[in-house]
């Protein structure tokens, strides 16, 4: 009989905390024993109808990564695998509306449904009726399998249990795992990625050979790009580097300080007559166009006006490096190959890099990294600490 029994508990609280980003013990233990006591009447049920859950190759497929940019970056070599395991199967993404821009295109996803799922994005006031509409929409797929790349408990409720798909994998070491037939162990200290590909690996694709993220950019999008260099006058000769100023409208702590980025873009313009693009968001309007007047010449805003994220890629694709902290543009200019200075705030950068080798990850070692982003009792010292005059070191690496 499956049940959640542990070999070694310290290895699995460790594991807990490390996913749940805690270092709270008791928490740990409580839900540990939360899913133990509640796994015991779903791994009968799990016993007795195993077999013909699990013996049938899955015709359609649900993969659930309803949430940020970056996650679904980092998530899109799971497609490729998934579809060479199960080539005869339908792979259906479930995404959010943003995200779901970036599995545009993409050859090993048969289809995409957009959903904003309100414990992840709170601007809907119509949370009820959203819900109905996506369940009602994964009712009639008719999916034998859905897998949850982010382990989340409402994920594991309402789009995977209540949607009554048979098949439900995700990871061990989450609130609720109870609900999954399939629970994929976890051990801490991976790239993000290579967590997605322990699920590949658990449904049993034996032999991966590496994994880069795989972003499809249209002739259209090409065109868009080229279009936008002309049109700024920008040539092959020149030095173009992307800044990124923001985090995210929730997440101001993850900013490197503004003047910061003013004195680096005052150096680059200065001293390498370099072309800025400066990226951000419809919400981060304000902090780029502050960034444009305080740096001057030679500096494009872009903030709230490409609003197409395979645009923007197709952008960052000619630029010869990007300069920003752990966020979804980050990982977005390195899907297209173009090098990134990563300024590594609170967030685990072993598990966050971008992937790829061409990149540079600027660290300063601070006491309190990782924590939980929600907010910080020291200043943001791990991005305060962070010196122009190192980012400029790290520059002049790919100018060279």
């Amino acid at each position: 009989m499956e049940v959640l029994l542990f070999n070694d508990i310290q290895i699995q609280m460790n594991a807990f905390k490390y996913k749940l980003r805690t270092k709270n013990n008791l928490l740990v233990l409580l839900v540990i024993c939360f899913n133990a006591f509640f796994d015991i009447p779903f791994a009968l049920y799990r016993y007795i109808v195993k077999d013909k859950i699990k013996m049938q190759e899955p015709k359609k497929i649900l993969v659930i990564r309803a949430d940020r940019i970056g996650d679904m970056i980092l998530s899109t070599p799971v497609f490729r695998w998934i579809k060479r395991l199960y080539p005869n199967s339908t792979i259906v993404c479930l995404a959010s509306t943003l995200s779901s821009q970036l599995v545009s295109g993409n050859p090993f996803v048969d289809k995409t449904i957009s959903y904003d799922p309100p414990w992840f994005d709170k601007k809907s006031q119509r949370v009820l009726h959203d819900y109905l509409k996506i369940w009602k929409s994964i009712r009639a797929e008719n999916f034998d399998m859905a897998i949850d790349l982010r382990g989340n408990y409402n994920n594991f409720i309402f789009l995977m249990s209540l949607t009554m798909i048979p098949r439900r994998v995700s990871y061990i070491v989450s609130v609720g795992s109870f609900l999954l037939t399939d629970k994929v162990c976890f051990e801490p200290g991976k790239h993000e990625t290579e967590y997605f590909m322990d699920i590949v690996k658990y449904l049993g694709c034996d032999t991966i050979e590496g994994f880069h993220p795989d972003l499809e950019l249209s002739s259209a999008e090409n065109a868009y790009a080229e279009q936008f260099f002309r049109f700024h006058h920008i040539t092959s000769n020149d030095l173009v580097i992307a800044i990124h100023p923001g985090a995210g409208t929730k997440r101001t702590y993850k900013r490197w300080p503004e003047n910061y980025f003013m004195e680096l873009g005052r150096i680059l313009v200065e001293n390498y007559n370099a072309k800025l693009i400066i990226t951000g968001s419809k919400a981060e309007v304000d902090l780029a166009k502050r960034l444009e007047d305080g740096i001057g010449r030679n500096t494009i805003n872009t903030a709230g006006k490409i609003n197409n994220l395979k645009e923007l890629a197709a952008v960052l694709q000619h630029c010869t490096v990007c300069i920003a902290t752990s966020t979804g543009i980050m990982h977005l200019a390195a899907a297209v190959e173009t090098p990134v200075i990563v300024l590594c705030g609170p967030e685990d950068y072993v598990r966050w890099r971008p992937l790829g080798d061409r990149h540079t990850l600027v660290v300063k070692d601070v006491a309190c990294r990782p924590c939980r982003e929600e907010s910080c009792s020291y200043e943001g010292e791990c991005l305060r600490s962070i010196l122009p005059a190192e980012v400029i070191h790290s520059v002049e690496a790919y100018i060279h």
